[in-house]
């Protein structure tokens, strides 16, 4: 949730929250929450062990039981809409129709918009961390780009640990409010859906990690563009008019953005078929004319001009050295075991 890890206190909660229905969740607990914040690896398996306890999605905390594989239900009917608000409207009415939430609705109100989470009976705090979180990460996984909050509300007293929010959601929230209700520029629901169905899935697997690792989804154009062409098939080259329509600007104004920015589509393009070739070549399994025909490149001998002039070395020579330096690393491999690891 925020660069040092998840905050002990949620994780205890849950813990504690889940025991208190029963459920035997001791061996999702590998070491203590002492510290102030716990790794995020093990909040991870802490909550997918919750999960598998209650099979609950909210941990039987929320209004009613909320059977696994909800959210993937909910998660690809949301995958095909257009843009954000669209996302954001059926996010609302198959929230309301699937977890209790029945008082759920978006908002539109000027050049704010507003998320409401709400129900007829008590929202538990945790419940609603978990919901904020969903609501909030989830449609900014959609359309490749960090959403601001201007505002959040919880319908819980204050607790003590109230400081963790800001750090992780952005502002600090008013608490004893009557619903769950997130605060946005409206702005951003003419944002594009750039995510595909092969993506969510893989997110859907992964899940609740990327909920976890919080990562800033793509503020600056070049993030974006990046994104764009990354999903891309990397056969076909992609043109600047392609990306610029998919981020509903024009191309000139696409191109204005990224000089700003220091940057330029081809630049991007290039340091993204850069880290491709130089992945392909680390994992194997590729001869150089194969990497060079997925790539796009309209002949073998063009790949590899354009990777020594990116690497400095032809790629035959960069692998060759990658296999010479494998021969020799099992020493000191397990010589490292032996020595902590920080992070």
């Amino acid at each position: 949730m925020s660069i040092s890890g998840v905050p002990s206190h949620f994780l205890r909660t849950a813990v504690a929250s889940v025991e208190a229905t029963g459920a035997d969740v001791r061996h999702a607990i590998r070491h203590p929450f002492t510290a102030s914040h716990v790794d995020c690896d093990q909040a991870v398996d802490v909550m997918r062990a919750l999960w598998h306890a209650t099979g609950d999605e909210l941990l039987g905390l929320g209004p009613r039981p909320v059977p696994p594989g909800t959210f993937r239900m909910i998660a690809l009917g949301l995958i095909h809409t257009p843009d954000l608000r669209s996302s954001l409207e059926r996010l609302v009415e198959f929230t309301a129709i699937t977890t209790g939430y029945t008082r759920s609705r978006l908002v539109v109100d000027g050049t704010a918009a507003r998320i409401e989470i709400a129900t007829d009976t008590e929202v538990r705090p945790l419940a609603a961390e978990i919901t904020v979180a969903l609501v909030h990460r989830f449609p900014a996984w959609l359309v490749a780009q960090r959403i601001a909050l201007t505002a959040l509300q919880l319908p819980f007293p204050e607790p003590d640990y109230s400081a963790e929010y800001a750090p992780i959601f952005g502002v600090t929230p008013v608490f004893d409010a009557p619903a769950v209700s997130l605060t946005f520029d409206a702005r951003y629901l003419a944002a594009p859906v750039v995510r595909n169905e092969r993506e969510l899935l893989s997110y859907i697997r992964r899940s609740p990690a990327d909920l976890i690792y919080h990562r800033d989804y793509g503020t600056t154009t070049a993030d974006r563009v990046r994104s764009i062409i990354e999903r891309g098939d990397m056969s076909s080259w992609a043109r600047a008019e392609d990306v610029a329509a998919r981020l509903s600007i024009s191309v000139q104004h696409m191109r204005r953005l990224l000089r700003e920015e220091g940057t330029s589509f081809n630049k991007i393009r290039e340091e993204l078929l850069r880290d491709l070739a130089v992945d392909s070549l680390r994992r194997g399994g590729e001869s150089i004319d194969e990497i060079s025909y997925r790539l796009g490149f309209s002949e073998p001998s063009a790949f590899r001009r354009a990777f020594t002039r990116w690497v400095g070395t032809p790629p035959g020579e960069y692998r060759h050295s990658l296999i010479t330096t494998a021969a020799t690393t099992p020493a000191r491999h397990n010589q490292a075991k032996t020595s902590p690891i920080t992070r």
